[in-house]
C-alpha cells in the first residue's frame, strides 16, 4: 500500500480550520492519506508513520503543505523521519520527502490567479485594536509552553491541552497564564515548559511529568529536580 502524509505548518490557525483543510486533502488524495499539524496539537509525524505502517503501508510520501514552506522544516523533517526509520526494526516502509509546493510553477500560477470570494473592507476607527488587549490578566505563574515542531514531534500527550487539564484538576487554572510559543531551545531536550517568575526550565515527556510539575512547582512551591534542565541566569549549559 502507498500512502501520503501531508505536513501542515500552521501556527495561528484554529483547530477547526486546520481540520477542514486536512479533511479536504485526505478526501482529494488518490491513496491512503493522513494530515499532520506540525505545531501545537494533534498526533505528530511519528504517530502517523506508526499508524500507516501498522496498516500495511510499504511506501510513504511526506508532502509539505504551505506557501512558502519553512526552509528550516524542509531541512529538519527528513531527518526526523529518518530517526523514526532507524528505530523501526520490522516492516519498515520506504520513505520519500516531496519538494515544497512553491517549487511547482503550476501551483504558484493557480494561487496567484485563483477566483476566490472577495469581502469588502470599510473604514473602521482603531480597527487594529482588540477587546481585552489592554493589559495582561491577573496571574501568579507565567508558563511558556513550547508548541514548536521539534517539541510537538515528541509530544505524545499534546502538551498544552494536557497541561491545562491538569491545572484545572489541581485548581490552579486561575493562577496561571499559559502562553504557547515557537521554538524556545533546547529542542533536543523537549518538550519544554518554562516557569516564571522563577525562571525554571523543565522537560516534560509524559502525563506523569506534567502532574509532577503541577503538583510540585505550582502546588507545593518546590522545584522538581528530576525535570529541571535549565534556570534563567545560568551562565553555562547544563550537561
Amino acid at each position: 500500500m502507498d500512502a501520503f502524509i501531508y505536513l501542515i505548518s500552521a501556527n495561528y490557525v484554529s483547530q477547526s480550520r486546520f481540520r477542514h483543510l486536512a479533511n479536504a486533502l485526505i478526501e482529494a488524495a488518490h491513496t491512503e492519506a493522513r494530515a499532520v499539524r506540525l505545531e501545537a496539537s494533534g498526533d505528530g509525524l511519528w504517530h502517523a508513520l506508526d499508524d500507516l505502517t501498522e496498516q500495511g503501508a510499504k511506501r510513504i510520501e511526506l508532502r509539505p503543505i504551505g506557501l512558502p514552506f519553512s526552509q528550516s522544516l524542509e531541512n529538519w523533517l527528513p531527518n526526523a523521519a529518518a530517526s523514526w526509520l532507524h528505530r523501526r526494526t520490522e516492516n519498515a516502509p520506504e520513505l520519500f520527502f516531496a519538494k515544497p509546493l512553491q517549487m511547482d510553477s503550476d501551483v504558484i500560477r493557480t494561487a496567484a490567479n485563483a477566483d476566490v470570494l472577495l469581502k469588502p473592507i470599510r473604514p473602521k476607527p482603531s480597527g487594529e485594536l482588540g477587546k481585552g488587549w489592554d493589559s495582561p490578566p491577573a496571574f501568579r505563574h507565567h508558563l511558556l509552553v513550547c508548541a514548536g515542531p521539534r517539541c510537538h514531534l515528541k509530544d505524545a500527550p499534546n502538551l498544552v491541552d494536557a497541561l491545562k487539564k491538569e491545572l484545572g484538576h489541581a485548581g490552579k487554572s486561575s493562577e496561571c497564564l499559559v502562553t504557547t510559543t515557537g521554538c524556545l531551545f533546547p529542542c533536543n531536550a523537549g518538550p519544554v515548559i518554562v516557569h516564571y517568575p522563577h525562571g525554571d526550565w523543565y522537560r516534560v515527556e509524559s502525563l506523569d511529568d506534567i502532574r509532577t510539575f503541577v503538583s510540585q512547582a505550582l502546588g507545593a512551591g518546590t522545584t522538581p529536580r528530576s525535570l529541571l534542565i535549565h534556570q534563567t541566569g545560568d551562565t553555562h549549559e547544563p550537561a
